[in-house]
């Protein structure tokens, strides 16, 4: 794990360094480990299989602490209540493996003094219910103030709109191989707000004001509007119903297509087995 940046943040909001000089995760710890289930019918040769499954993942961690008597008890006082707290709240900490993330449980603990009585040795199970690990990717889409040209400019006004629309287009280079859950916020102003990646649509037929936004968001399934007071309304049923708007964000290169008078921010979430391999 050399030049790993390792860490776990509790749902408190505590952040613990797990490479530092002390607290420090053992190298023998194997962040790197996975494994699909099969779901398959014997046959007379082989198997055929119908599916592959995901328990979550579980990865046994040795902690050692350094330090006078004193610090060490401090530090696993406040590791035990961390812990304590993510699991009685029901609320996931994190643990971070550079860019890449985790939610996971600490549901295993066992601590006890080395030999050498300077050092406390604490070995937990981090249990992680969804076992992947994710990296996000955030792409801000900017509202312009310029309209689009090339339409009738006339001298009188004409109980017409004449003016072509603002259009935006951006280009994402990606060679990330897999579909992608994602989390779209759409700024107001905005009249049935459409974006579209490598042509497919994301629409929804409702108006969002000025100082509001909108989430829609794959992972719950939901499509939520915050008003500028705070307000609070699930706009679900205002979302295209002709093509699902969480269908997932396609792997590779994106091509994103948006009406440029009102802002998006796309968050994907890139998801693996295992982190990636990359050291800082």
């Amino acid at each position: 794990m050399s030049g790993v940046n390792l860490r776990y943040v509790a749902s408190s909001g505590r952040a613990y360094n797990l490479k530092d000089r002390t607290l420090r995760a053992r190298s023998k710890t194997n962040f790197h480990k996975w494994e699909w289930g099969i779901n398959s019918v014997s046959l007379q040769y082989g198997n055929r299989v119908s599916a592959f499954t995901r328990q979550a993942a579980v990865y046994e961690a040795e902690l050692s602490l350094f330090g006078t008597s004193e610090s060490r008890l401090k530090r696993l006082e406040e590791l035990h209540n961390d812990f304590e707290l993510d699991v009685r709240n029901m609320t996931p900490g994190r643990l971070y493996w550079n860019d890449y993330y985790i939610n996971c449980y600490v549901t295993k603990s066992s601590t006890e003094p080395d030999d050498s009585n300077v050092v406390v040795n604490n070995t937990v199970s981090f249990y992680c219910p969804h076992p992947f690990w994710v990296k996000e990717e955030k792409i801000v889409l900017s509202a312009s103030e310029v309209s689009g040209g090339g339409f009738l400019d006339f001298e009188y006004d004409f109980p017409y709109d004449f003016t072509a629309p603002v259009m935006g287009e951006r280009n994402v280079a990606s060679d990330f191989p897999f579909a992608s859950e994602f989390r779209m916020v759409i700024y107001g102003a905005a009249v049935n707000p459409r974006i579209t990646v490598n042509g497919y649509p994301y629409v929804l037929y409702t108006t969002i004001a000025q100082g509001s936004y909108a989430v829609i968001d794959s992972k719950t399934k939901t499509v939520i509007m915050y008003g500028s007071g705070g307000v609070k309304t699930n706009i679900f049923d205002y979302r295209n119903k002709s093509d699902s708007i969480f269908e997932k964000i396609p792997p590779g290169n994106l091509n994103i297509a948006w009406d440029a008078s009102f802002g998006v921010d796309l968050t994907i979430f890139r998801e693996r087995s295992e982190p990636g391999f990359e050291e800082v």
